[in-house]
């Protein structure tokens, strides 16, 4: 368990990292940010890569934390998508493409553990997606397997969509076209119609 000043660097590191990426933030800098001594940051965490890694902890616990609420609430598995593609909005809303480039570049015990956690985040989307077909939103006519690694792929197109579309596009025009093109192609008319309704009322 954290102690309150642990969690206090931990959330400040985290903000710092994924706004300016992982390598321009220095140890320094988070501490200068917190007021604490240098010494004091080093007395909670060792080394960089320990930090790192403390916060990405802390997200997917706080993330897992949010995905309980949306399946506690949730009226079929469109919805829950739907709350999970708003909560991917506003993290890539507030995160630097250079974050991702740094890990897979420069922290790849970090990275590893990132890509452990997504391999179980696509068998989750498996999971969920078969319960969609129960619920009649989710066509039982593809496999879902394919499926869920199509959409990891398109996630990772994402982070890298300043550089493909030379900012021609706003992030929120080419998530917005992933997720609905991702949906319809399978969704049962039901599910469609749910997403169409969802877009038009949050236009």
């Amino acid at each position: 368990m954290n102690t309150e000043l642990q969690q206090r660097i931990i959330k400040q590191a985290t903000r710092m990292f994924f706004c300016n990426g992982i390598k321009s933030v220095t140890m320094d800098m988070i501490a200068s940010q917190l007021g604490i001594s240098k010494r004091t940051l080093y007395e909670n965490f060792k080394e960089k890569n320990e930090l790192l890694l403390a916060c990405l902890e802390n997200q997917e616990m706080e993330k897992r934390a949010r995905l309980e609420v949306y399946l506690t609430n949730r009226k079929n598995v469109i919805d829950l998508l739907l709350n999970v593609y708003e909560d991917i909005l506003r993290f890539m809303r507030n995160t630097s493409p250079m974050f991702f480039v740094d890990m897979k570049r420069h922290y790849p015990r970090v990275n590893d553990k990132y890509e452990n956690d997504k391999e179980c985040h696509k068998q989750a989307m498996v999971d969920l997606l078969k319960e969609g077909v129960g619920e009649g939103v989710i066509r039982a006519d593809i496999n879902m397997e394919i499926v869920a690694t199509l959409l990891t792929f398109q996630f990772e197109l994402l982070k890298k969509s300043d550089q493909i579309f030379n900012s021609k596009y706003t992030f929120t025009e080419i998530f917005e076209t992933i997720f609905k093109s991702f949906i319809r192609g399978i969704a049962t008319p039901e599910g469609v119609k749910y997403t169409d309704e969802f877009f038009e009322e949050n236009r």
